[in-house]
Formats: structure tokens, C-alpha cells, sequence
């Protein structure tokens, strides 16, 4: 049974293991319907662990995940990339603003935004340069149809598109940018508090308190873009926005459902703001596949660690 309003701008997508432990496979269900939509199984290559996230339905590869055997990288490729060009997930640097703990940030190509609101501080994070010119090519934004009598200006227009000048193809890849994104852990009670003054009963808050340090609590997480913030509230000064940094609008949400004493396996719900997605022109099989690596390295920081420092 749902226990949330259902919200037409939110695609929900259901992430479970399998039930062969040993297959090592994340199913990607919609919610509420028992086809598989996307899946992730894992591979051994002579030097790295290669994941692929697969379309169910044409069993096409859309991305790879690759992780070395020994030391630490998280890279996402499409197989259109030529060979040496990726994703790479990195650590957010302490000094950051946008630093907590166990946060990845990675940059990829995305519709310009012509409502984006862009800092100056965003020019200065730096971006992995194999990550910022390559992405899944991203898909305009439907545009609503309107039909205007020809000029000459448009005439020379259509003629450019037709044998396209230098400057034609610049204004064109005008239109895309390098969005960059933070992976951030995500925690919410399970169970809210007791609001100020109300009597609840010792079993209540110890059953609160239970649910809400469970171990999957620390596995749910966010995906939202560095470059553009929410919008200002009414009323906000300035002054303050300048000291407190705007929140920016999760495009994804990932909720661990993970049972207690559960171990190599995932139970989830992965909601993406469909109206941020057409925005973005990314294809949601790569949100999944880079939502599906923070997962795993979330349930798996500390080895993580302990690469680094080796």
C-alpha cells in the first residue's frame, strides 16, 4: 500500500537486489509495477571492477561503472565515449562549502538553463577536465509550437541550419554547459519527534529512536546541481543569502528501505523531479547509474578509506 500522495512531477522508481546473492545484481523497477526497467550487474576485468547498467527491455548497455582492483576511482561511461573519456565521481574538498561527510560531486554536460542562477563562486570549483565536455547528449526541453509569417531574418536562419557557418555551430553549443552535481548523504526520521509539549508514552520514544538510527538510515542520499540554487524567499535580504548559501533543489532523492542485519543487498525508492530532468536533458538511465554508484560506495565508504590512504 502507497503511503505518500501520489505527485505527478516525481518519477519513482523501486531499486531492489536480487535474490541470488550470488549474481550481484540491483534491479530498477517503476513503482508499483513488477517489470524490470533497468538493471546492474558486475564483471571482473583484468584490472577493474566494470558494472553495467543495462535497459531491461533491449538489453542495452547504457553505462559502464569502473573501479580499479586495487586503489580508488569511481568512473561512468557511456559506450558512444571514445576510449579514455569519463565520469569521474569525485571527493568534495574539505575547504569546499559544499563539503560533508562521505559527499561526491562529478560534472557532466546538461542544457543550458536560460533561468539558471549561476554565482560567481561556481566559476571557481574546479572541474575534472576529462568530465566537463562529455555527457549524454542532452535533450532540449519540448518547446511549445507557434507559428510565425516568415521574415528575412528567419529566411537566413533556415538557410544557416540548412549549410552551417562556424558561428551557427558556436551558437549551438552555447546551449549546453557543464552543470556540476553534489552526491550528498541524505538523512530524514523515519518517525517525526514529538511536537513541543505532547506526552508520548517511554515505549513510543524508544521505538523512535530505534527506527531512526537504524544502519539504512545513513544509506538514503541526494543528487542536486551545484550551479543552481533554489529560489530566494520572498522577503530574504541579501545580506543573509550572502552569509547562508541557498539550498539547491534535489533532482534525485534515493530513500534506503534496507531492512536491519542485511548485508550486499538494497531496498529503495529513488524519486527524480521530472520537471528538473527536462531541464537538465540528461537521459534517467544515467541519473540511475550514477545514483546506483554512490549507493554502493556509501554501503562500502570505508574500504573506500582505506584505499586512499594505502
Amino acid at each position: 500500500m502507497q503511503n505518500h500522495i501520489h505527485n505527478p512531477n516525481l518519477a519513482r522508481y523501486a531499486v531492489e537486489s536480487s535474490d541470488v546473492i550470488s549474481d550481484l545484481r540491483i534491479n530498477v523497477f517503476e513503482e508499483g509495477h513488477a517489470n524490470v526497467i533497468w538493471y546492474k550487474e558486475r564483471f571482473l576485468g583484468d584490472d577493474e571492477i566494470i558494472e553495467h547498467v543495462v535497459h531491461n527491455q533491449t538489453s542495452t548497455i547504457c553505462w559502464t561503472i569502473h573501479k580499479p582492483k586495487r586503489g580508488w576511482y569511481i568512473r561512468i561511461r557511456a559506450p558512444s565515449f571514445p576510449p579514455g573519456v569519463f565520469i569521474s565521481l569525485l571527493p568534495i574538498p574539505r575547504t569546499s562549502p559544499s563539503y560533508t561527510d562521505a559527499a561526491l560531486s562529478f560534472s557532466c554536460l546538461t542544457n543550458s538553463p536560460s533561468t539558471a542562477m549561476c554565482s560567481p563562486s561556481t566559476s571557481k570549483i574546479s572541474m575534472d577536465s576529462t568530465s566537463t565536455v562529455h555527457s549524454y547528449p542532452p535533450t532540449p526541453p519540448p518547446a511549445s509550437i507557434m507559428i510565425i509569417p516568415p521574415t528575412p531574418q528567419s529566411i537566413s536562419a533556415r538557410l544557416e541550419e540548412k549549410s552551417p557557418s562556424p558561428i551557427a555551430a558556436q551558437k549551438r553549443a552555447s546551449r549546453s554547459q557543464a552543470t556540476q552535481f553534489l552526491l550528498a548523504p541524505h538523512s530524514i526520521p523515519h518517525i517525526p519527534g514529538p511536537h513541543p509539549g505532547e506526552q508520548t508514552s517511554f515505549i513510543t520514544r524508544a521505538l523512535s529512536i530505534l527506527k531512526n538510527s537504524r544502519p539504512s538510515h545513513s544509506a538514503s542520499f541526494t543528487i542536486s546541481p551545484l550551479n543552481r540554487p533554489s529560489p530566494q524567499p520572498p522577503g530574504s535580504g541579501h545580506r543573509i543569502s550572502q552569509i547562508v548559501p541557498m539550498t539547491p533543489t534535489p533532482l534525485l532523492i534515493f530513500h534506503d528501505r534496507t531492512p536491519i542485519l542485511t548485508a550486499a543487498s538494497v531496498m529503495g525508492l529513488l524519486e527524480i523531479n521530472r520537471a528538473e530532468e527536462r531541464i537538465f536533458g540528461v537521459d534517467t538511465s544515467f541519473w540511475i547509474a550514477v545514483a546506483l554508484a554512490y549507493w554502493e560506495f556509501l554501503e562500502d565508504r570505508e574500504s573506500y578509506l582505506a584505499a586512499v590512504s594505502d
